[in-house]
């Protein structure tokens, strides 16, 4: 499939520039002014509205779409004591129409790439397969007595067989023993693969790791020798100096989760602290049980604001940087190198915004407004690896959209 983009207002590299895009396949092939002969299948006039890469979501739960609003207004681990054996009672075809309501969202607003960290790989496989959505997929989330190097490999080979990149992920270090952190961190290390855990999301998680090691939670990591791979850390609420001074000595990659720490009361991560130490930050919606939406304008704004308020300073994490954690900086945590910005050879996973609209005027600052003003239903189009999957309102992710809210109505009624 060959399309033609013209008449665009490009973001390239944190810079607006005046030109045409052109998509053959699944790679962007051109951008300029002068496009030479092409003979798209379709052209698209963009009318003077932005194109930009399409948002990664590096960190996300999406089989809990279905329990947007079921346990709102507790803390994490009351939050968690819910939701758990209701999460646990979802079966593999619940989950698939689950995922499909979230892509519902995702593409709609402009979310393309997705980090997906749960249990039940197969039916999230089937639905991201049929979708489109590109992802990278967790290995090992610990079915706590189930974490097994024959069950890591099967898992492994399977997301392979799916077309999708793999990340070896544990829950946290008070959901997962030491032995199986050990056998996690053995595999990734044999297969090559990245590492990734939720980590010192709330106070108690710090105090109890300190009392029962006497080492911050960071501090363990190192000890147990996860750092040494490649790895990518969520939330990162309760960090200090220190700990940031460790994470960042192993390149680690940080995802913030801004509305879900707000909901769950859980703090606000230090993300200038993070930025001066030079780690790379990238942003994630975490669950809709959590969040409740995955609306990456929303992170946007909550993570370039709360820690100008935090600090008293309002020229930290200017918009240009947070923007760049939601796109370019995500890109890099998934371990994609040809990702994230529209850059001749990159995949063509883009985004149409529609600047046409009171809260876009007047555009003294575009990259300034998409942080502090857009909205996630200014997007109209979205594209992922060369597939239009979502356009002024019409879906193509194979599922029909009455169908996915029929099912997952049946689900809710199932569940209350």
């Amino acid at each position: 499939m060959k399309i033609w983009f013209y008449n665009a207002k490009v973001l390239q590299n944190s810079k607006i520039i005046q030109g045409d895009v052109l998509v053959q396949d699944n790679k962007i092939i051109y951008i300029g002014k002068n496009p030479p002969e092409f003979k798209a299948d379709r052209k698209i006039n963009v009318m003077g509205n932005l194109l930009m890469s399409g948002f990664v979501n590096a960190h996300a739960h999406t089989p809990s779409t279905i329990l947007r609003g079921y346990a709102d207004d507790l803390s994490l681990h009351n939050w968690l004591d819910k939701i758990i054996p209701l999460e646990r009672s979802l079966n593999d075809e619940e989950i698939y129409w689950s995922v499909m309501l979230g892509v519902l969202e995702y593409v709609k607003a402009g979310i393309t790439c997705v980090e997906e960290n749960y249990a039940k790989y197969l039916p999230i496989m089937e639905a991201y397969k049929k979708s489109g959505m590109r992802a990278r997929m967790s290995i090992g989330y610990p079915n706590v007595n189930q974490l097994k190097v024959d069950k890591l490999s099967s898992q492994n080979e399977k997301i392979k067989e799916y077309g999708f990149k793999a990340v070896c992920f544990a829950h946290s270090i008070y959901g997962t023993t030491q032995n199986q952190l050990d056998d996690l961190i053995s595999f990734s290390k044999s297969e090559n693969l990245p590492l990734s855990i939720h980590l010192s999301e709330t106070l108690k998680e710090v105090g109890d790791c300190t009392v029962k090691y006497d080492k911050t939670p960071v501090e363990y990591l190192e000890y147990l020798g996860f750092l040494d791979r490649p790895c990518t850390i969520y939330h990162c609420v309760h960090t200090d100096k220190d700990d940031l001074k460790i994470l960042a000595d192993y390149n680690a990659n940080i995802v913030t989760c801004s509305s879900s720490n707000l909901k769950l009361a859980s703090g606000i991560a230090p993300l200038y602290a993070m930025q001066t130490a030079g780690l790379n930050i990238a942003l994630g919606t975490d669950g809709a049980y959590s969040n409740n939406s995955y609306d990456f304008f929303k992170e946007m704004f909550l993570s370039a604001t709360l820690n100008k308020a935090l600090l008293y300073n309002a020229e930290i994490l200017k918009a240009e940087e947070v923007l760049n954690m939601s796109t370019i900086n995500g890109a890099k945590t998934l371990g994609y190198e040809n990702l994230g910005d529209i850059q001749e050879g990159y995949l063509a996973d883009i985004i149409l915004i529609n600047l046409n609209q009171p809260h876009h005027m007047p555009q003294f600052n575009l990259i300034s407004n998409l942080v502090y003003s857009a909205k996630s239903s200014d997007v109209y189009f979205t594209m992922i690896d060369g597939k239009i999957v979502y356009e002024n309102g019409s879906f193509n992710i194979g599922e029909k959209i009455e169908d996915i809210y029929s099912n997952c109505e049946k689900i809710k009624n199932r569940l209350k």
